[in-house]
């Protein structure tokens, strides 16, 4: 009977163990964080995810994938079910993309923000979220036409490297080869002209400085022209004035003679033949400064050649039209 009861109460030990066991890894093995569901959509394959993959938030693991099918409404789409932790900030703006996770080939859901410096504004719950291609499958998708691309350009690369085309460049090569020579030469040619462009430009600045001093004594001598001018102006209008007053003179004493001794011969009266004399003197000096003013300050010219004299001839070839 003892030993009976000894076994029955190793036996109850091993149950309650085992059950304590059971409810310890069942607390471990449950998850008791909040989730929040959405739906990713995506137009292109999902190679390499599968059920309880990882969702990361730029990143950070936020949650994992439930479920993965196509939609019923669009069989052309494929729509994946995760679970994400509901203090993670999905936004409206944010988008997935398939991540892949090392060197397995299994992918992951990777959730970025479109709109970084934008207000947060959290998705509701079951809201979809675009799955972007990235750059591998946009790669994927151009790569036929970078092929293409590539085979047009071989193509003209071809056509561009044929035998004419390689003669024509050799010959372009040696031209250039040439009139590198002939720069060079021509350049050996201008250095001793460079040589001595300084000095030349010394020289035109001390040329331009005289020219300018000549300028400004030429200005001087314009203005001493204008001055002496005005002032032969101002006396030519003085000598006009004295000869009307010695016309007038003239005209008095004519009348004068006139007065006292009448219609007489000019021999009869030799004081009034000297009054007018002496007014046709003044009248012919004024004509002739009146004619040249300057020879009050310069003196008076000689005389033109008269008949018998050295130049009449050429005065009278000059005269003569």
């Amino acid at each position: 009977m003892e030993n009976k009861a000894h076994a029955v109460a190793a036996g109850l030990f091993l149950l309650l163990l085992g059950l304590a066991l059971a409810a310890t890894v069942a607390w471990f093995q449950g998850d008791r964080t909040e989730r929040v569901h959405y739906t990713i959509v995506s137009r292109s394959g999902v190679a390499g995810l599968n059920l309880k993959a990882p969702v990361k938030l730029r990143g950070v693991e936020v949650g994992f994938v439930e479920a993965i099918g196509f939609d019923p409404q669009e069989p052309r789409q494929i729509l994946v079910d995760i679970a994400v932790d509901a203090t993670a900030p999905v936004s409206t703006t944010t988008y997935a993309q398939l991540g892949l996770q090392g060197v397995t080939g299994l992918s992951f859901i990777s959730l970025e923000e479109g709109e970084p410096k934008a207000p947060l504004r959290r998705a509701e719950a079951g809201a979809r979220i675009a799955l972007h291609p990235t750059l591998l499958d946009r790669l994927a998708e151009s790569g036929p036409l970078l092929l293409a691309g590539f085979a047009e350009t071989a193509e003209r690369l071809n056509r561009l490297l044929s035998d004419d085309n390689r003669a024509q460049l050799g010959r372009t090569l040696n031209q250039l080869e040439q009139a590198a020579g002939d720069t060079s030469r021509l350049m050996s040619a201008l250095q001793p002209g460079a040589r001595e462009l300084p000095g030349l430009l010394k020289d035109a600045d001390a040329t331009a400085q005289r020219a300018t001093a000549a300028l400004q004594q030429i200005e001087q001598l314009a203005a001493d022209g204008r001055a002496l001018t005005r002032d032969l102006q101002a006396r030519a209008s003085t000598l006009d004035k004295l000869s009307a007053a010695a016309a007038q003179v003239q005209a008095t004493s004519r009348n004068l003679e006139l007065a006292l001794v009448g219609e007489t011969g000019p021999r009869s009266r030799p004081l009034f033949n000297d009054l007018s004399a002496a007014s046709r003197s003044l009248e012919r000096a004024a004509g002739e400064l009146g004619e040249q003013p300057q020879s009050l300050l310069f003196g008076r010219g000689p005389r033109p050649p008269g008949p018998g004299e050295p130049g009449f001839a050429e005065r009278l070839k000059t005269a003569t039209p």
